[in-house]
């Protein structure tokens, strides 16, 4: 499958290298690095994560890092969709008003 990043997911990409990086640059590069590696498998092997909570989309984790990365799968169009790169600590849902 051809594999697409959001913008969404893209801006959270560079806010986990700059959050990251204010601390260790040589870490951020890491965890960017191996983001980066697992997406590009998921075009092989698309259903190698989980059913999300969010509709229509799987979750994976990030091995040795806190994030996990969501994306829908779109069979007709041969194409998944990087949505978001979320920290496991974060509030996956938005708070109630």
């Amino acid at each position: 499958m051809k594999v697409r990043w959001s913008k969404t997911a893209l801006i959270e990409l560079d806010d986990i290298f700059i959050y990251i990086s204010e601390r260790n640059r040589t870490a951020a590069k890491s965890v960017v690095r191996r983001i980066e590696e697992l997406v590009a498998q998921l075009g092989q092997f698309p259903y190698r994560g989980h059913l999300a909570d969010e509709p229509g989309a799987w979750a994976i984790s990030v091995v040795r890092y806190p994030y996990v990365v969501f994306y829908p799968t779109d069979v007709t169009n041969n194409e998944l969709v990087i949505l978001h790169i979320r920290h496991t600590a974060r509030n996956q849902q938005p708070a109630e008003p």
